[in-house]
Order: C-alpha cells, then sequence, then structure tokens
C-alpha cells in the first residue's frame, strides 16, 4: 500500500512538471511573433556562393525566431531572385541594388517592370573590381579596354548590369566595343580568372566584398592591376538612380596594390515581395537587426559591413516596404514623418 501511495505520488509530481513546462513552452511560444504563413522561402545565390551562407542563417533564426514558421533557401541569383520575387516562388531575396532598381522600371536584365516588391535594406557593399594582368602595358585606364577582350562574370547577372551603366559614363557601349574589334565574353569567376591568366582575356570584371577570390588565387602566380574609375564619372552615376555608389577598393586587397583604387560599388540587398504583411515584415526586420551577433559569427566577412548605418545605401526610402520603413523610424534611420 505504502508503495502504491508512493508511486502515484511520483505520477503527480511527473504531470505537474510536465505541466509546468508546457505552460512554460506555450509561454515562450506565446512570446514569438506568428507569421501569417507557416512557410519561408528566401532567394539565395549558388551553393559555395557568398550569399548562400548569410541565407542559410536567416533560415535558421527565422525559424528559431517566429512561431511556427519553416524558413528555406532556394539557390538563384540577383535578377532571378526578383523574378522569382514576381511569381510568388519566394517571398525575400538576395539581390543587387543595381538589378533592384533596373526591375521597378522595366531595365535591363527585365522585359517589363516589376510592381510587387518592395526594400527591406541594404547589407554590405560589393565593390566593383575590373582588372587586368599587372604585366598588360597596354591597359592602364577605362579607355583602354575599348578594342579589348572583357569578361564580364555571369550572364544575366548583377555584374554585367552595374557595369553598362558605368560605361555608359565614358559613351562605351557594348557595340561601340565590337566594333572597336572587341569581344565580350561570360562565366563563372574561376573560369574568368583562368582565361585572365593565360591572356585568353584581357579584361576581367568581378564583384568582391572586397576582393574576388578567384583573382586572389591567380595573383599567386600571376600579378594583377586593377583600373581606377574617374571621380567624376563616379559622381554622375551616383546621382542616375540605379543603386550604384561611388566608392574605393581598399589598398592591400591585393598584392602590390598598397593605395585604395576608386571604383563603383553595388550593395547587396533584401528584397521582399510588395504584398506581405506590414506587421510580418516589421517583425522580419526587427530580428535581423537585433541578431547581428548570429551572423557575425556565421559569416563574419560579411556581417562585420552589416549596419543600420548603411541600410539605405543605393535604395530610395520610397521603395522601402511599410514594414521594414516602420522599423528604421523607430530605431531613428528615419525621420518619422
Amino acid at each position: 500500500m505504502k508503495k502504491m501511495l508512493i508511486c502515484s505520488f511520483m505520477i503527480l509530481v511527473m504531470v505537474a512538471l510536465a505541466a509546468c513546462g508546457d505552460n512554460e513552452a506555450s509561454s515562450n511560444s506565446s512570446d514569438k511573433p506568428s507569421a501569417p504563413d507557416k512557410f519561408l522561402t528566401i532567394g539565395s545565390g549558388p551553393m559555395g556562393s557568398g550569399w548562400y551562407p548569410i541565407t542559410t542563417t536567416m533560415t535558421e533564426l527565422y525559424s528559431t525566431e517566429f512561431n511556427n514558421l519553416n524558413a528555406t533557401q532556394l539557390e538563384g541569383g540577383s535578377t532571378a531572385n526578383l523574378k522569382s520575387l514576381k511569381v510568388g516562388d519566394i517571398q525575400m531575396g538576395l539581390n543587387y541594388t543595381t538589378d533592384f532598381n533596373a526591375a521597378l522600371q522595366g531595365g535591363e536584365g527585365f522585359e517589363e517592370p516589376i510592381e510587387n516588391i518592395a526594400a527591406f535594406g541594404s547589407l554590405y557593399p560589393v565593390y566593383q573590381t575590373i582588372a587586368t594582368s599587372a604585366d598588360n602595358d597596354d591597359i592602364n585606364s577605362i579607355k583602354d579596354i575599348l578594342d579589348k577582350h572583357i569578361f564580364l562574370g555571369p550572364k544575366g547577372g548583377g555584374g554585367p548590369v552595374g557595369f553598362w551603366n558605368m560605361m555608359e559614363e565614358y559613351g562605351i557601349d557594348e557595340k561601340s566595343i565590337v566594333d572597336a574589334g572587341g569581344q565580350i565574353s561570360y562565366g563563372n569567376y574561376s573560369d574568368g580568372a583562368s582565361m585572365l591568366k593565360d591572356n585568353n582575356v584581357d579584361v576581367f570584371l568581378g564583384g568582391g566584398a572586397p576582393y574576388v577570390p578567384a583573382l586572389q588565387e591567380m595573383e599567386i602566380t600571376q600579378p594583377i592591376k586593377i583600373l581606377p574609375i574617374d571621380q567624376n564619372e563616379l559622381e554622375s552615376i551616383e546621382e542616375k538612380g540605379y543603386g550604384i555608389t561611388a566608392g574605393a577598393l581598399p589598398g592591400g586587397t591585393y598584392k602590390g596594390i598598397e593605395e585604395d583604387v576608386p571604383t563603383y560599388v553595388m550593395e547587396t540587398m533584401i528584397t521582399v515581395r510588395k504584398d506581405l504583411d506590414e506587421e510580418y515584415v516589421y517583425n522580419l526586420t526587427k530580428i535581423f537587426w537585433e541578431n547581428l551577433e548570429t551572423f557575425e559569427k556565421q559569416v563574419p566577412d560579411r556581417a562585420k559591413d552589416f549596419s543600420l548605418d548603411t541600410v539605405l545605401n543605393g535604395i530610395d526610402p520610397e521603395t522601402l516596404h511599410p514594414g521594414a520603413k516602420r522599423y528604421y523610424e523607430e530605431v531613428g534611420v528615419l525621420d518619422n514623418q
């Protein structure tokens, strides 16, 4: 009888503890914001790209910090992610500010304007590097590339769009290059660096934060030089609304180049569907920026540049999603009108 009483007492204690645990879990769960849908798909870059670990961290963060939300990522690219947002395959994604602005206007890379997109915020600068071999005495400035074989990175990516916008300031376009005897090639950065090293192309374009890994690998055996962008052209393009800003590739990024090199910068940004619920996007924004330590641990090389001080770089505040705008007003990034 005594044993039965002890067993009964222990069962009651276990039930009580379980109930407390359930109540605590329920309480913790209720403290988290809810999402209007159970699934969130984030457009990333290809596996192995700099974007992929960023979106991996985002999916883990949002799945943890929201109540009953399953966040996943989808491999893509800048223009591809914007087009996926349009059709609803993803709800948020990474892209370049240049492509975002082109998408709004139906510019290069887009057959017509994409209306159902809104800015979430800029993350970090991507320095555009126009390089040639250090021993190429024929190429020392942008004007020298007109009749040369130029490698522009992945076709349909953000790099070529920004390049042609920048070249417009010099009066250079694809037709003028071909007419002068030049040539354009596309491909991945590793192939492009190999082609430059073997003298199969004369000029290499790549974006990095700040370095391009393929160029760092190349310069071990073949030094490079970076072509500077003239200040007048940089100031002019900033006024065009392309989402391109003036910057400088930091000295020391590549061997033998100790001084900063003026160049144009395209920001990596996050874009969301415009029809997402305002409260939902507010919470997405808040969770992202209030968990910077998580990104600094997972993607330190890029997260070191994540800052609310630069969250609107290359972005017109009028294009912000109302939920993101509300958060930025709260923290003083935007004046509350």
